[in-house]
């Protein structure tokens, strides 16, 4: 008795490739997420300005950006 092989739903071919994509994105770097990884030292000042304004996203980030001028840093 021989075995054939069974075909995949086409559903089932799309959840597998997401899920690759999803650990494969989750592993590779990013744009400026790279830079942290790289060992870029950040300053206490700066450590704090965004920890107290990173909650104070709007849609223009016109908040945010005011927080971090009021703490002296750059966005």
């Amino acid at each position: 008795m021989t075995i054939s092989k069974a075909k995949l739903p086409d559903t089932m071919k799309l959840a597998l490739a997401t899920a690759v994509a999803a650990l494969w994105m989750a592993a590779v770097p990013v744009g400026g997420a790279s830079a942290a990884w790289a060992g870029y030292p950040v300053d206490a000042a700066r450590a704090r300005a965004l920890q107290a304004c990173g909650d104070l996203a709007d849609e223009w980030g016109y908040a945010y950006r005011a927080c971090m001028a009021q703490h002296g840093q750059e966005e």
